[in-house]
């Protein structure tokens, strides 16, 4: 595996917003971002059944 595949998490979550932003415009602000991580944490907390 070439050192190109291998990028971390941090890079690969801005080259995705980037990738969105151009696609469709998509470009939360950082309270946008942060309510959607709250909610994922919250269903993978009740997904989990904790």
């Amino acid at each position: 595996m070439s050192d190109a595949n291998i990028r971390i998490p941090a890079e690969r979550a801005a080259q995705a917003r980037a990738v969105l932003r151009e696609w469709n415009g998509y470009d939360p602000s950082g309270a946008e971002e942060a309510d959607l991580d709250a909610e994922l944490d919250r269903r993978l907390a009740a997904a989990a059944g904790s």
